[in-house]
């Protein structure tokens, strides 16, 4: 498995929009990704404007191709534009999981 986590602050005002987005591309795109496992978007319960991304992928080639796919890059993008400093983060290795 292939973890991608990101944080990021919304704009202020943005909050909804981030997950609206979220959702968007979960109805739009999530029947097509090849190789997604799944995600989740958190927001921070006494810092609302928060939020942790964790997107899981069957492994670091899969989540190469999403990278590289230009709609992905286009919807990065737009995810980006609703923050205050772009996103944080990149791909991580699962070293510990409890069932």
């Amino acid at each position: 498995m292939h973890i991608v986590v990101y944080t990021y602050r919304a704009r202020v005002g943005q909050e909804d929009a981030i997950v609206a987005l979220h959702e968007s591309w979960d109805r739009a795109q999530h029947a097509q990704a090849q190789g997604y496992l799944s995600g989740e978007l958190m927001r921070a319960i006494e810092d609302p404007g928060l939020f942790v991304e964790i997107t899981r992928y069957e492994n670091a080639d899969v989540a190469r191709a999403a990278a590289a796919d230009p709609e992905q890059a286009v919807w990065r993008q737009r995810l980006a534009s609703l923050t205050e400093e772009g996103l944080q983060g990149g791909a991580c290795g699962c070293v510990w999981r409890s069932a």
